[in-house]
């Protein structure tokens, strides 16, 4: 284990009781901008799977499904502007960076890869609007889009003509739209598991790869899962098709879920580092992260 792994084991049982208490919610939401939240405490932290204080909750559960390593994150939080998201630099620049260091920049607790912003917005088209702010409106023919309001609740618009598609994500502007995601398709839309049948060239769907996806538990709740898979080139594992992992999302009992850039991008970040595909040499920085911050700070 890493040293911050280490130091994590021995304190979190003497300490987070104790120590995690004097903690308070802020009591005004944290900014709609690309500023991060509350620097994550160590003595929160308990062992190596969960971090708790009183604004946020995080709980990592490794598994084996499929012969393949996957990777659950359950987020609870107090308010909805702690679901953020945040360039490796910004989001009208195609540059990438380490998860760790775009996660550990904004102070974020937990973080997952996002969906490959810059690609899209350069090469194929998008409609991209990050922490309030919009930077594109062409959506891609055919791609499901990922519309988080500022109640933190998903709205998953299903792909069609763009026109339309631009359409539907207009209508739900009444609710503030805060970040929209391009990459998909949706896993679960309503409860409704992605068509087993379904087949897109950009989502490799047919082949076992790295996975990533986030999900809303239920909407008015704000209880998120993020969830990944590690691939064929992985130790110990087969990785899965999109209609398997899919499958696997619906499984954990979540509402809406979208796909998220997936492969080599596929990364999870909890306790300061990379959590994922921990062994494995095909990797490869990323545009962007979704993250998870806290609003919590001592009395």
């Amino acid at each position: 284990m890493n040293q911050i792994h280490l130091r994590r084991g021995c304190m979190a049982l003497l300490l987070c009781a104790a120590l995690c208490a004097p903690l308070r919610a802020l009591g005004e939401a944290l900014p709609i901008d690309l500023s991060g939240g509350m620097p994550p405490r160590e003595e929160c932290y308990q062992g190596e799977s969960v971090y708790e204080d009183d604004s946020i909750r995080v709980e990592i559960e490794r598994m084996e499904v499929n012969r393949t390593q996957c990777y659950v994150a359950r987020i609870t939080i107090r308010d909805a502007s702690q679901l953020r998201t945040a360039p490796a630099y910004a989001f009208n620049r195609a540059q990438t960076a380490e998860i760790d260091a775009i996660a550990r920049r904004v102070n974020a607790v937990f973080a997952v890869s996002g969906d490959y912003f810059a690609y899209q917005l350069q090469n194929k088209g998008s409609y991209l609007i990050r922490q309030g702010q919009m930077y594109a409106d062409v959506p891609i023919d055919g791609r499901d889009v990922l519309v988080i309001d500022s109640a933190g609740d998903f709205h998953i618009v299903r792909g069609g003509v763009k026109e339309e598609t631009k359409a539907a994500i207009e209508a739900l502007s009444p609710l503030g739209i805060v970040n929209t995601f391009n990459f998909g398709p949706g896993l679960v839309i309503e409860g409704e598991v992605l068509d087993p049948a379904y087949d897109a060239v950009f989502n490799f769907s047919e082949g076992k790869h790295r996975r990533c996806a986030i999900a809303q538990v239920e909407r008015g709740r704000l209880e998120y899962l993020c969830i990944c898979c590690d691939g064929s080139k992985d130790e110990g594992s087969t990785g899965m098709t999109l209609a398997e992992f899919s499958a696997f999302v619906a499984s954990l009992g979540v509402q809406n879920a979208y796909n998220l850039d997936g492969g080599n991008t596929t990364a999870m970040y909890f306790g300061g580092s990379k959590i994922n595909a921990e062994n494995s040499a095909y990797s490869r920085p990323i545009s962007d992260i979704i993250y998870f911050a806290s609003t919590a700070k001592e009395e």
